[in-house]
């Protein structure tokens, strides 16, 4: 669950502070304001908490990091895995035991050569640290260095979408961390450095305002077409970064309101980009207490939603209406149809409920625009069929310590999550696992037919067994009308149009910086 842009096992903040430089690669930062042929100034509300690529699980820090490190494999576009440190990769019998053959060539840019050493020197820190990206490692027992080119990890169980959660680790550089590990494994040291092998190097870093990259001229998948430097400009304030874009001190930005966006682009100008994300906006409903334990009225709430409204209002256009439980670039998705508003089937199934008159409280946090529009959007839809509502404003923090007992879950939870990677089981399961209720599972949502399904998809020898079961389960969860499915909002990209369209990456909550390619 993401709110706003943090996953749910979000880890805890290391406080950064002050102006670094790194040391390694010899680079000369390079200028941070616009001006050189080939430097790209991203203005962006990402702001790094940590540095450390243990915590790509919060979304802030993901976008940061994703130019400067590689993963031993990614998705494609199409939601396909495909090879990057890892060039192939095969699963003994019972999927117990992954084999992975390693890139031949790749180098750190500390200048460091890519081993096995490295693959397994990752894993294990994250299942020592236990946060962030670790809970991708629920099956992960060890990992070996067979030869410096393969790697053997063992797992608890059979689990054939474990090679898919390792897109959620990036490699890091063993020798240069173990350099720095101190009695924290390195977690210091990495909120103000970077140890990683991607396409841009870190050249300096100003802590929560600015990071300065430099093009990798060793980079196994080099590409002359990417900007020879990035600048990430951190700014809290998105309309900052709408008045730079214009007075032309930043060449793009992402995240704008729907407000600002008409706004730059009636400049004319301006490129206009809208990327798909691997986003869902939900409203969770508590479905084992209060007024939305009854079926009825969960179906109700459905039905009076105006969906039409929150496109329009809560995100301006940005996105299109759901159709599924799960967001776009996921296979096995089933195709729901797209929610429409009915108030006159939803009256009578309250009154059939005989909760006209009662009150719904609905948990949302107003920092988000989407849900302070959203909240309201619901709030007057559920009074178009005789329900009152409640609008409670609260921080992630406090809604993850109220769904942490049913007895003190709102109703409805105005929310968002994400496809961590393009894998229906790992989602499915942890938002409606019963054994999840309370933690990844917000809705308390408890089935026996259900968890067996999803234990049935997770244990399948082959994917098309696996995408039968899920198939069954999310039907099942459809029909108990356990969520209000909403919307997959979109990522609107403005630019100057010196960088070419930016192709959709299911692993990123926003878009891959180092996928940029100057425009020719």
């Amino acid at each position: 669950m993401d709110w706003p842009l943090s996953r749910a096992f979000k880890a805890g903040v290391i406080a950064l502070g002050g102006t670094l430089a790194l040391a390694s690669c010899n680079m000369q930062a390079p200028n941070s304001g616009k001006g050189s042929a080939s430097q790209i100034v991203i203005g962006t509300s990402n702001i790094a908490e940590t540095l450390d690529p243990l915590q790509a699980s919060d979304a802030h820090n993901d976008f940061n990091l994703a130019p400067m490190y590689d993963r031993l494999v990614n998705y494609d576009a199409n939601g396909k895995l495909v090879p990057q440190l890892a060039t192939s990769w095969k699963f003994d019998a019972d999927a117990t035991h992954l084999t992975l053959r390693l890139r031949d060539g790749a180098a750190f840019h500390s200048g460091n050569p890519f081993t096995a050493r490295d693959v397994v020197y990752t894993l294990d820190r994250a299942k020592k640290i236990g946060s962030g990206v670790a809970a991708f490692l629920t099956n992960y027992v060890s990992a070996e260095a067979v030869d410096p080119d393969h790697v053997r990890i063992t797992l608890k169980e059979h689990d054939l979408t474990f090679v898919g959660a390792l897109s959620r680790f990036y490699i890091v550089d063993s020798r240069l961390v173990g350099k720095h590990e101190g009695a924290d494994n390195g977690q210091g040291w990495l909120a103000t450095h970077e140890a990683g092998s991607g396409p841009f190097a870190m050249a300096h870093y100003t802590a929560n305002q600015e990071i300065q990259l430099k093009r990798s001229a060793d980079y196994w998948a080099f590409d002359k077409g990417r900007p020879e430097a990035v600048v990430l400009r951190m700014q809290e304030d998105r309309s900052g970064s709408r008045d730079e874009l214009l007075a032309g001190d930043i060449d793009l930005t992402v995240g704008l309101s729907g407000a600002d966006v008409e706004q730059v682009r009636k400049n004319g100008h301006f490129k206009l980009m809208r990327l798909p994300v691997p986003r869902e906006t939900y409203g969770w409903m508590n479905i084992k207490g209060g007024i939305t334990a009854d079926p009825r009225v969960r179906e109700a709430v459905q039905l009076a939603y105006d969906y039409k409204g929150h496109l329009t209002s809560a995100l301006g256009g940005q996105g299109q209406i759901a159709d599924s439980l799960l967001p776009e670039g996921i296979a096995c998705r089933v195709d729901a149809g797209k929610p429409k508003q009915d108030l006159g089937r939803a009256k009578t199934l309250i009154r059939e409920a005989g909760v006209e008159g009662k009150t719904v409280t609905i948990a949302y946090q107003p920092t988000v625009d989407e849900f302070n529009v959203a909240g309201t959007i619901l709030q007057d839809s559920l009074k178009k069929i005789g329900l009152k509502a409640e609008l409670q404003a609260v921080t992630f923090p406090q809604y993850s310590a109220r769904v942490s007992k049913q007895s003190t879950m709102p109703d409805i939870a105005l929310a968002w999550d994400f496809a961590s990677y393009p894998e229906a089981g790992p989602q499915l399961d942890r938002e409606y696992n019963s054994a999840f209720a309370g933690s990844t599972n917000y809705t308390w949502y408890a089935d026996r037919q259900v968890d067996r399904w999803l234990k049935e998809g997770n244990t399948a020898p082959t994917a098309s067994k696996a995408c039968a079961a899920f198939t069954k389960a999310q039907n099942k969860i459809l029909a108990d009308h356990a969520l209000l499915y909403i919307a997959y909002p979109a990522i609107t990209v403005l630019s100057d149009g010196r960088v070419r369209n930016i192709p959709f990456s299911p692993t990123q909550q926003d878009f891959n910086v180092g996928f940029l390619r100057m425009a020719r």
